[in-house]
């Protein structure tokens, strides 16, 4: 592998793998673009499986979004890191990304066109004295001891410069102008990938959803479209679309009209994490806290004696008070281990799961639900609720159970 990226790795990983592969990535890429200190970073070790996971995985959620901004900051952010890496080679080191990059282009499958001026350099490049000289302090800004042969067309930007020589069609790019050539064609074979990839049969797969979802979370940019925002008015509306856990939450406290801490503190990252804006979430919990309470619950508070300790609850959860941590809602597993505000496939009797989810025990999935409940297998059991609820089909049901969360269960719902 290389960290010129110019063929992906096959094998699988882990989804919640993939995640983190993607968002380590991310932060590294912000931090390289804002000339921060780069710190050792497990996720973006250079031409290792998870950096090449890494690239190709991003350019995949780049292509789907669509977004020119977003194209333009994942293009500079590549090329930043690019330039960084290069500049850290030492002879040696140079001559063994040549060699590799020349093993990959001669097993390349298709004929980019940028590849045979790629090929050429890389020959040059192999060379022990000639890459002694580029990386020596006599290789200065105009040397041109050494040089290599182009069609000119694959150095535009250098003749647009005046920087190189041209002579019946064939460019001469001299040895002081070869690693910005190498630069530039890595933006090329970049470009070329996310212009030419066809990736249409992705747009509708759940898997695929669930990482955009988490890099618009990191990328401003991409969350300014008003169709992903969660107004306090469409709560009961999207909420047929809940996961049985937070469907649960909701009922009760459009019912009771207060929830227990956990509960509270559950669904509110829950509501934050589909779409819902801070000044919505004040406006929800305002309009539910104002009224008086219905039957037994566990809250002694309310919005007229509580008001500034709630606000304050609540932009703490978005990351605008106190230390400022953006919190996020948690998965199956975790949701699953509290002892309050629980998953009702682990809490509930049989009787409150078949009333919470409007089923009848003569529904021939219930059997099924019934006997994964029973073998612990909650998060199972849930997700083929899913699956007869919004009639999708899958051949193994209990697939990539580990991080599973309600939010990934609603936004599946949308596909």
């Amino acid at each position: 592998m290389s960290f010129f990226y110019l063929t992906p790795v096959k094998g699988d990983l882990p989804i919640y793998l993939l995640e983190n592969i993607v968002i380590k990535r991310l932060d590294f890429l912000k931090s390289v673009i804002k000339k921060q200190n780069i710190v050792y970073n497990e996720y973006v070790v250079e031409g290792s499986v998870y950096d090449t996971v890494g690239h190709y995985m991003l350019c995949i959620i780049v292509i789907l979004e669509g977004n020119s901004e977003f194209t333009q900051f994942f293009i500079k952010a590549e090329e930043s890191l690019f330039i960084h890496r290069l500049k850290t080679l030492a002879a040696y080191d140079l001559r063994c990304f040549a060699k590799k990059l020349l093993r990959i282009i001669r097993k390349h499958p298709i004929d980019l066109n940028f590849l045979n001026s790629l090929r050429s350099l890389c020959r040059h490049l192999i060379l022990k004295h000639v890459v002694q000289h580029i990386c020596s302090d006599t290789c200065v800004e105009n040397c041109s001891l050494h040089s290599i042969k182009v069609y000119f067309k694959h150095c535009l930007t250098f003749i647009a410069k005046r920087q190189v020589e041209v002579k019946h069609g064939i460019a001469y790019i001299p040895c002081s102008k070869w690693k910005t050539y190498l630069i530039q064609l890595f933006k090329d074979n970049l470009r070329n990938r996310l212009s030419r990839t066809n990736l249409d049969s992705l747009h509708n797969d759940p898997r695929i959803t669930d990482f955009r979802r988490l890099v618009r979370k990191e990328i401003p940019i991409l969350n300014n479209s008003e169709n992903n925002i969660l107004t306090s008015n469409e709560v009961d509306n999207c909420s047929k679309n809940f996961p049985p856990c937070m469907l649960n939450f909701h009922q009760s406290l459009r019912n009771k009209h207060r929830l227990s801490h956990n509960q509270r503190f559950s669904y509110s990252l829950f509501l934050k994490d589909i779409g819902m804006p801070v000044e919505e979430a004040v406006k929800f919990w305002r309009n539910e806290y104002q009224q008086v309470p219905n039957g037994k619950h566990k809250c002694c508070h309310s919005w007229k004696n509580d008001e500034k300790k709630f606000i304050y609850g609540i932009r703490h959860l978005y990351g605008l008070e106190g230390g400022k941590k953006n919190y996020s809602s948690v998965n199956c597993l975790r949701l699953q281990g509290f002892t309050e505000g629980s998953c009702p496939f682990k809490t509930f009797d049989s009787e409150a799961i078949l009333h919470l989810l409007d089923i009848k025990k003569t529904d021939s999935s219930w059997s099924q639900m019934k006997k994964l409940q029973e073998q612990h297998q909650y998060t199972c059991a849930c997700k083929l609720y899913f699956q007869k609820r919004f009639h999708r089909v899958s051949n193994n049901v209990c697939d990539s159970n580990f991080n599973f969360s309600p939010v990934k269960y609603y936004f599946a719902t949308k596909c």
